[in-house]
């Protein structure tokens, strides 16, 4: 997660202007173009090429306006800042969102809140945690993109440790759409994470860094999308983390497009391993997608969760999701209890 300080003047001012225009395209209605799946009389060269740059999806709904406020100027080169088109009747995931990478490129700020409650019952003595932050991409090509994931600031009030708050630990990294396939809705993208110890021990950060290479995937059903994350989190030394490997599963359903466009529940499933143990705490609980705390009775251990909710799209240029996140095992085996997540985006 992503603080307002995460990153330099020029990056927030790109996606700040982002913003603007986000406001400003909840109520513009400007004609943009589409991709025009329809039969045409028209010879076939007319027809819009399945790989065009800059054009938005023509089954993409919403619920104020499709209108895009600042039309599809082209900034230096084609794909800058307006990444990659042509997916947005997609639905961006809620859950886990310091590791549930979206596999779309894109430039957007997502603000964040989210509140977990930790068993009474696990060895950490319940309590509860919450987090502000705010997550920063930018698209530098059509396919490329830099991503800012982690940052922001933590209330900690777990039952073994004294209430604290502090900032988190900071993470960039790049993404890559290695394959894109718009007429069937499918696209893979891999990218590579580096979270350094720059927080506050207080709040369990700034124990170590950590890099993280995933894969994800979207395909789409008609009204019906399927996104997945596999990510691997390797700590620089292996004294002061664990290793761990995690994936989540995305599914959601566009259930009245006419009545209530952009707006789609959602289910999700997340999964997390121990791979190894460290060094750093002698627990036999880890810390789960918010630190990696080096605990040294976790090897072998799995989490599983699901989470339902909601994404609702407003304008090409703002959407807010929500979910509600409970354990599918005994909680007591770790540190999730239950977790709420709210977000909102602002985008280009």
């Amino acid at each position: 997660m992503c603080s307002f300080r995460m990153s330099g003047g020029a990056l927030l001012a790109a996606v700040f202007l982002a913003a603007g225009s986000a406001i400003a395209g909840g109520f513009l209605d400007t004609p943009v173009p589409t991709i025009n799946r329809e039969p045409t009389s028209a010879p076939a060269e007319a027809a819009a090429p399945a790989d065009e740059v800059g054009v938005l999806s023509d089954r993409a709904t919403f619920l104020l306006s499709r209108g895009l406020a600042h039309g599809e100027p082209t900034v230096l080169w084609p794909g800058l800042l307006s990444g990659l088109r042509g997916f947005e009747h997609f639905y961006e995931p809620v859950g886990n969102p310091l590791y549930f990478e979206s596999p779309f490129v894109s430039s957007q700020l997502r603000f964040l809140y989210l509140w977990h409650q930790f068993p009474d019952g696990s060895q950490i003595g319940g309590g509860d945690l919450s987090v502000f932050a705010a997550q920063a991409r930018v698209a530098l090509s059509e396919r490329l993109a830099f991503i800012a994931t982690k940052d922001g600031y933590s209330v900690l009030n777990a039952g073994i440790l004294p209430p604290a708050e502090g900032w988190n630990d900071a993470t960039v990294g790049l993404k890559y759409a290695v394959y894109v396939d718009r007429e069937n809705d499918f696209v893979i993208t891999p990218g590579l994470r580096w979270e350094w110890e720059n927080g506050s021990r207080r709040v369990l950060q700034g124990g170590g860094q950590e890099l993280s290479p995933f894969v994800s995937i979207a395909k789409g059903f008609d009204r019906f999308h399927i996104l997945g994350n596999v990510t691997a989190r390797l700590p620089m030394d292996r004294h002061d983390g664990n290793y761990v490997l995690s994936w989540d599963l995305h599914f959601d359903y566009e259930i009245a497009p006419e009545t209530l466009p952009g707006f789609a529940p959602l289910v999700e499933f997340h999964g997390l391993h121990y791979l190894t143990d460290g060094d750093a705490l002698p627990l036999s609980v880890g810390g789960l997608d918010y630190a990696n705390i080096g605990s040294n009775n976790v090897a072998g251990d799995n989490v599983f969760s699901t989470g339902i909710g909601f994404r609702w799209k407003l304008s090409p240029h703002a959407s807010l999701g929500s979910t509600y996140q409970f354990p599918l095992h005994n909680p007591n085996n770790d540190i999730m209890g239950q977790r709420v997540t709210f977000d909102f985006i602002l985008g280009w």
